[in-house]
């Protein structure tokens, strides 16, 4: 075999220690939290050190090339074994962060000026390196169920070696004795410096690897979590534009994979929500907040579908946005489900139409609107004549039909813009706004009059009812809600007095001397 140069092994030994360190602080200045990458990054380093100040034996003082140099590499090895223990959860080792260092030192210095002995030397650093090793094999070791277990077996196998190699170095030093200089070239010198550089340079790498695979196991577990969620997920570069969609988004909307990615969110934009709402929302992203809120959006088939969704911007260590992260869950069923409830609470079960409460929210809102504009509004207050007769002679069934037939005419004879209302009974409010004529009003309640009184056919049956109206007027009459209803109520007893089947204005009861039935 050929015989290296040791000074020369040495300068390779430096060299590959100082691009592993650099490695490792980069790797190191890279992480996000504290795991022990840092004192690997060190280690090297010292290790990068002692190998320059050996490589420097017989140019510089033994006490550099010697006692620090050697120093140098049982404290690297240290910072390494530091590291691991950091990396793996574990408390440091007392013994060697606080003892080794100190012995070892005292040992070179001692047997290097008090009694010379190169051989103890070589055999007190093989020691220092078998025990590093070893408690690095066991630090990895007896890690059972973590996601790093093959990076970590593959460490422990690279300390191992370099453990066996110092080891076997230290035994021959000790049981066979040279008594030729440090820095001699031989064999068995270039055999080990070989081994320590293959060796050191296996470290890195596999220290790199052991890094690397929790990062792996880490991104494997968030990437299975975001495709297998049942949520909606987005995710966009800072432009917006959408770099990752999961599979529940590509069930919901049914859109392909391919027809999404490079396009904007906007995609799915039934159109509805403003663009002041979208500027606040991609203000409150940009600035760095989480936006949370609800879109109604739209599918590859054009079906409409609600969303709670909220977007999250993903910042870098600089602080800088690089990605908006939007989580969104479909809502369709619970907006329907308020909307039967809405419904139910403000709507008659029978006939479907408005209840007295709805009726007299809309009724505000349509006062409020006829006060800015200076229009008129009318309530009309409709009482069925005769259905009491219906429910007495045919029973409940035949009378509920009857007054959801009723309900459909009253709708009809209205326009869409007004609103018609079951607020009991017999009873029906009509609430018509936006009018400037009261012709058309006395219109509509001769229509709603004819309507009522034509014949209904119930199972085979022909029943007959009539309407009775009282009409009350915003503002001739009353400028409240409640006020407007009362005169439209007595309006209509009124009526009912003077014969049914009609209909009269409230002036009609405030002035008596004033006729406006009709």
């Amino acid at each position: 075999m050929l015989v290296l140069d040791n000074r020369t092994l040495l300068v390779v030994t430096a060299l590959i220690s100082i691009g592993s360190a650099v490695a490792l602080t980069f790797l190191w200045r890279a992480q996000l939290r504290r795991n022990g990458v840092g004192f690997w990054a060190a280690g090297m380093s010292c290790v990068a050190a002692a190998s320059i100040l050996i490589s420097g034996r017989e140019t510089i003082p033994d006490f550099l090339s010697l006692i620090v140099a050697n120093s140098l590499y049982v404290i690297g090895f240290q910072l390494i074994l530091r590291g691991i223990r950091i990396f793996t959860g574990r408390p440091p080792f007392l013994l060697f962060d606080v003892g080794l260092f100190p012995i070892t030192a005292s040992l070179f210095y001692y047997f290097n000026y008090v009694e010379p002995n190169l051989n103890i030397r070589i055999a007190v650093l093989s020691a220092a390196f078998v025990m590093i090793c070893g408690a690095t094999v066991f630090t990895l070791l007896r890690e059972k169920n973590v996601p790093w277990r093959t990076a970590g077996f593959a460490v422990a196998t690279v300390f191992a070696l370099f453990g066996i190699i110092h080891g076997v170095r230290g035994s021959i030093a000790l049981l066979m004795p040279s008594a030729q200089s440090f820095m001699h070239s031989s064999m068995t010198s270039s055999i080990v410096f070989l081994g320590g550089i293959f060796i050191i340079g296996g470290i890195a790498i596999t220290l790199i690897l052991l890094t690397y695979s929790v990062l792996e196991s880490e991104l494997r577990i968030f990437y299975q979590a975001v495709k297998q969620s049942a949520s909606s997920i987005i995710i966009t570069d800072n432009a917006g534009v959408i770099n990752y969609v999961n599979p529940a988004l590509i069930e919901k909307t049914g859109y392909l994979t391919e027809e999404l990615i490079g396009k904007n969110p906007r995609l799915f934009r039934s159109g509805e929500m403003s663009a002041e709402d979208t500027a606040l929302l991609w203000k409150s992203i940009s600035a760095g907040d989480t936006w949370r809120g609800e879109f109604h959006n739209r599918k590859k088939n054009g079906e409409l579908f609600w969303e709670i969704a909220s977007i999250t911007p993903v910042k870098q260590r600089d602080g800088k946005i690089s990605h908006f992260v939007a989580v969104k869950e479909d809502i369709t069923a619970l907006k329907e489900a308020k909307e039967r409830i809405y419904h139910l609470a403000y709507h008659d079960i029978l006939t479907g139409l408005p209840t007295r409460e709805l009726f007299m929210v809309q009724l505000l809102k349509v006062l409020a609107v006829a006060r800015r504009n200076a229009t008129t509004v009318a309530v009309l207050f409709v009482d069925l004549d005769g259905f009491k007769k219906v429910n007495d002679t045919h029973g409940h069934d035949a009378g509920d039909r009857l007054l959801k037939k009723t309900a459909e005419r009253l709708c009809s004879s209205v326009r869409d813009v007004d609103t018609v209302a079951r607020i009991g009974g017999d009873e029906f409010l009509i609430l018509l706004p936006d009018l400037v004529d009261n012709r058309v009003i006395a219109a509509v309640a001769e229509r709603v009059v004819q309507a009522v009184a034509m014949p209904y056919y119930v199972e085979a049956m022909e029943l007959s009812v009539t309407a009775s109206i009282g009409i009350a007027l915003y503002p001739e009459h009353a400028e409240n809600s409640q006020e407007l209803v009362k005169h439209a109520d007595l309006a209509m007893y009124k009526i009912k007095r003077q014969g049914k089947n009609n209909f009269s204005f409230a002036d009609t009861i405030r002035t008596p001397s004033v006729t406006n039935t009709i």
